[in-house]
């Protein structure tokens, strides 16, 4: 056996990084491999919590305006994945058409899903109607109502994030 495996408790504040980053450096030492030139020119350090996040963001704000004004990307950086989600949307990509993609050397077909509150699980016609009416501008067409009363909008892209919430608010 090389080493004993194990990746770290996942109930640590980091998750698994503390104690992945303890195996690592064994796995390393073990195999006789330089640590410096086993690592990543561009590894940012220490994954932040998603508090830490939220209190560096400057109220939830983070670089979210830039990082969706970006025509360059389909994608948020990762810091803004984490701030977005507080705003109740998510960054997916379409896992259909992944391998092809990156086969052809592009990025992934990356879209948002964007959560809205139902309150009580209860709503009018009009804001049915509403909501509909943003869904098929915007989205995928695709309007779902979760067991836990909120909408759910499927494949937004990036350049239509904020005039969806603008639509929804």
């Amino acid at each position: 056996r090389l080493i004993p495996t194990g990746y770290g408790d996942d109930q640590d504040v980091d998750q698994y990084h503390t104690g992945f980053g303890e195996w690592k450096d064994q796995l390393y030492s073990r195999l006789g491999v330089d640590k410096a030139a086993a690592g990543s020119a561009e590894d940012d350090g220490p994954v932040k919590s998603d508090e830490v996040i939220k209190i560096e963001s400057r109220q939830l704000r983070g670089s979210l305006k830039a990082a969706l004004d970006d025509v360059t990307t389909g994608q948020v950086p990762f810091q803004d994945t984490k701030t977005i989600k507080t705003h109740g949307s998510y960054q997916q990509d379409d896992r259909d058409l992944r391998e092809e993609r990156q086969k052809l050397g592009i990025e992934n077909a990356f879209s948002y899903m964007i959560r809205v509150r139902l309150p009580a699980g209860y709503c009018t016609a009009e804001q049915w109607l509403a909501m509909d009416n943003t869904c098929g501008k915007y989205a995928n067409g695709t309007l779902k109502i979760t067991t836990r009363q909120t909408w759910q909008l499927h494949g937004v892209v990036k350049r239509d994030v904020k005039n969806t919430f603008r639509a929804i608010n």
